[in-house]
């Protein structure tokens, strides 16, 4: 898939023409995009996740050449689905196969022979959100992205909130329901086995009858059906529960939501607000916090990354210093 549309990540990246990088990759899908130095997306390709380090590293290589066919990149950024160290390791990854405990930064790093900017991909979409999207003025938020699992950030003092080594803002993993479905984690009752594409998937396949997926419950309640708009009230109960569970914990302006779901968002976010303002306690109406979708859509993370990567870049070239929450990967010797 290629995308011409312009996407500017704003002032925070000084006008180049050097091609800045940033992949996102998810559970099924990776997204590659290319920007140039103010931060305007140039290029964008799509590819599926293959299972694997090894296949994923390649593939990542595969989609640099096809992003930047003329021209070596300045600076590559990579936001993956999981947790990352500080140092760029995935520990544990549920939703992406055969990479838990993989090096993938540094073996990406090797293999293109320069630094690679590695994170989380949705620590990656917030700084985004906050550098160019819908949390600019923003200083305290959450973002929470809802693809094949639940993915989630928090944004304090402007920043992105990484925890001791680099592990914090997994809500997905939070359990909403004790003993309750099992998770790809191998927990049960985890927020994204009920909230998140997958959970949607099966809510179809059990609804709408077997071979039907989310898309079909979306294309369905947009066609009026009944049974597809109660399929939808029921995951908007389920989102609704885990982000008022964020925002008594956390106190936010805003959540922002990204991921798959942010496409179709006007379908719940009529039901959310209404929930919302029935779960939250102690919030008025100018006291509750907005919950918006990502203005980036699913390009959100990559394009993080991207940013990531090239505050690295100037920052290894005597400019402005990398962000304090964002990790790099040098080649190793």
């Amino acid at each position: 898939m290629t995308t011409d549309a312009p996407t500017s990540v704003g002032a925070s990246m000084v006008a180049t023409s050097k091609l800045h990088l940033g992949f996102d990759v998810g559970g099924t899908k990776i997204f590659g995009v290319a920007t140039d130095g103010a931060g305007t997306l140039q290029r964008a390709v799509r590819e599926p996740t293959p299972s694997g380090a090894g296949a994923l590293v390649d593939c990542l290589v595969q989609m640099v050449g096809a992003l930047a066919p003329d021209q070596g990149p300045a600076s590559v950024g990579v936001g993956m689905a999981g947790l990352i160290t500080n140092s760029g390791r995935v520990t544990v990854s549920p939703n992406l196969v055969g990479v838990d405990g993989a090096d993938i930064g540094a073996r990406l790093s090797d293999e293109l022979g320069m630094p690679v900017a590695l994170d989380n991909e949705v620590n990656c979409a917030a700084r985004w959100e906050l550098a160019a999207g819908a949390a600019r003025d923003v200083r305290h938020g959450v973002m929470v992205a809802v693809g094949t699992g639940i993915g989630g950030a928090f944004m304090f003092g402007g920043e992105v909130l990484r925890g001791a080594v680099g592990l914090a803002g997994e809500p997905g993993h939070m359990i909403v329901a004790a003993g309750g479905r099992e998770c790809t984690c191998g927990r049960k009752g985890c927020w994204e086995a009920y909230a998140s594409g997958s959970a949607l998937d099966r809510m179809a396949s059990e609804r709408l009858g077997d071979g039907a997926r989310g898309p079909d419950v979306t294309e369905a309640a947009r066609q009026g059906d009944t049974i597809a708009l109660g399929v939808l009230d029921e995951f908007a109960y389920w989102l609704a529960l885990g982000i008022s569970n964020l925002c008594i914990l956390t106190d936010p302006e805003m959540v922002v939501i990204g991921g798959g779901l942010s496409e179709d968002w006007d379908l719940l976010a009529g039901s959310l607000d209404v929930l919302l303002t029935e779960m939250l306690i102690g919030r008025s109406d100018t006291s509750r916090p907005k919950v918006v979708p990502s203005q980036a859509g699913e390009l959100s993370a990559a394009l993080g990354a991207a940013l990531g990567g090239a505050r690295a870049d100037r920052a290894a070239l005597g400019g402005a210093r990398a962000d304090s929450d964002s990790c790099v990967t040098a080649p190793r010797e």
